[in-house]
């Protein structure tokens, strides 16, 4: 399990660049990171959610 989330974290999160981050978290790495990893996992969650939702379940009372 832990090679997945090896593979994972590799494939969606970039190494640590300090001009990519705003300002106010660029004193603070750990933070700064931390942010960004949990950012691109609650990206990665929706679209694996709104992929898996059935077409029909989506139309309006038709």
């Amino acid at each position: 399990m832990k090679a997945l989330f090896d593979h994972l974290f590799m494939a969606y999160c970039v190494p640590y660049d300090p001009n990519r981050f705003p300002d106010y978290l660029r004193k603070d790495p750990t933070r700064a990171y931390g942010q960004y990893a949990f950012e691109e996992g609650f990206k990665l969650a929706l679209q694996l959610a709104v992929a898996c939702l059935d077409p029909e379940d989506l139309r309006e009372g038709e």
